[in-house]
């Protein structure tokens, strides 16, 4: 059960943090489309993104895969098997929030907290 469990945590974490890696390097690469004619920015977007995508791609799963397992081993560490895991989820759930927050809405999450304006966004 708990190899399952930690399978799925990993995998989730790697989903959606290669997601927010991508999505971060399309967007900064889709800020120049105004600066280029539109079918020679198409083409040049294209080359960059198979430069840049199909090696990451095929490393970003390693290196994703390997801090996930890292980091949930940690919590395993220091709260015990199912705890640890249970309290890691937690903890990058709420670091990917952060992240996917400030990326989609600029939404400091961490100040909404200390303000008490966490649970009113809901």
């Amino acid at each position: 059960m708990y190899k399952k469990l930690l399978n799925f945590v990993v995998t989730l974490f790697t989903i959606l943090t290669a997601n927010l890696l991508t999505n971060f390097i399309a967007e900064k690469l889709i800020s120049y489309k105004w600066e280029v004619k539109p079918l020679r920015f198409t083409l040049i977007a294209m080359a960059v993104i198979a430069v840049i995508f199909y090696p990451l791609f095929m490393k970003l799963e390693d290196w994703t895969n390997s801090f996930s397992r890292k980091f949930v081993k940690a919590g395993h560490n220091l709260a015990g098997k199912y705890l640890g895991l249970l309290l890691m989820f937690v903890a990058g759930m709420i670091i990917l929030l952060y992240f996917y927050a400030k990326v989609w809405y600029n939404i400091n999450i961490f100040s909404m907290m200390l303000n008490g304006g966490f649970f009113k966004a809901f």
